[in-house]
């Protein structure tokens, strides 16, 4: 181990494996504050289920975690995280990376306490955040074999985990960039439709005018786009046998849900041992992938209808 200074509040020991003695840990999730960013960082805490786990993340983010399974508190201030240290110290800090934004959170609410890094240093390329927070985890565990599925997990309310799904096909619409945002989910939903598929829709603000053009072509979807808080979203989701949409947080959502589900990808810059092109699902995780080198509305709506009937064979989804 080495000492990590940080000037003028505070010094930290860095560690190398999270030890037994370790049981009250405290994870510092701001190195990339998007929502899927955030449950892929966060995937393998499912490895932790033997300690007390905190977690100090984005504001916009802690109503995804505030009833999970494994984090026994949520705080978005750093200042109420040291508050709870106070009355019962943490110790074990683990940063997402060494990064100025995680590690000044960390020595508000944890100054002196033992850390730990997921990405540590590492910066300047993409990786597959989902495989490496678990290939990390593991590493830092000293173990080389799980049992959980590599995937995001999330904690449904109780009345929702065995709730019979109320709607066939659940579309996320719009998105936070254009070139992960899609333009032809009308030809879509107006196939399903058509072949007897209940269909809700869901998204933000950004995704209310791709909204209402699909309800003038299609008067039976139901839209709750831009209406829901993020936990209510969570629950539409929930409600479906499939989803449908870009790669972005309301998919990771879906994934760790988990539902199956068809997801369209643009320049994703990850790459495995051989070269070779990945994207973001697990072998985990039930879905048709579709892909396009600038944006995904490149991806023209029958590649994706033919994804969802392929979706369709491997399930067994029926007209409800």
């Amino acid at each position: 181990m080495f000492d990590v200074v940080f000037p003028l509040v505070g010094r930290g020991v860095e560690c190398y494996r999270i030890e037994a003695r370790h049981r009250r840990i405290l994870w510092v999730n701001s190195a990339a504050p998007s929502l899927g960013d955030s449950m892929m960082d966060l995937a393998a805490r499912t490895l932790l289920g033997d300690r007390d786990l905190s977690l100090l993340t984005d504001s916009k983010n802690v109503q995804l975690y505030l009833n999970d399974e494994y984090f026994t508190a949520v705080y978005s201030s750093p200042q109420d995280a040291r508050a709870a240290s106070h009355k019962n110290p943490f110790d074990l800090v683990i940063c997402d990376a060494y990064s100025p934004r995680v590690l000044l959170k960390k020595v508000i609410a944890a100054p002196r306490v033992e850390i730990v890094g997921i990405y540590g240093f590492l910066n300047g390329f993409e990786v597959h955040r989902t495989y490496f927070a678990f290939a990390r985890m593991m590493e830092l565990l000293g173990i080389d074999r799980i049992d959980e599925p590599m995937r995001p997990t999330i904690t449904l309310q109780a009345e929702s985990k065995n709730k019979q799904a109320e709607v066939d096909v659940c579309i996320a619409v719009g998105g936070e960039w254009s070139f992960r945002t899609y333009d032809h989910w009308s030809a879509v939903v107006s196939w399903l439709v058509a072949q007897g598929y209940s269909v809700s829709l869901v998204g933000s603000e950004n995704g209310s005018k791709s909204a209402l053009e699909i309800l003038e072509l299609e008067p039976s979807v139901k839209s709750t786009v831009g209406v829901l808080s993020l936990s209510e979203v969570v629950l539409e989701i929930a409600k479906a046998r499939v989803f449908l949409g870009a790669d972005g947080g309301l998919w990771h959502i879906a994934c760790a849900i988990p539902i199956p589900s068809v997801v369209l990808f643009a320049d994703c810059q990850i790459f495995d041992d051989e070269g070779n092109r990945t994207t973001r699902e697990t072998r985990d995780i039930v879905c048709e992938t579709l892909y396009d080198d600038t944006q995904v509305s490149n991806i023209h709506s029958d590649a994706v209808i033919e994804a969802f009937k392929k979706l369709r064979m491997r399930t067994g989804l029926c007209v409800s």
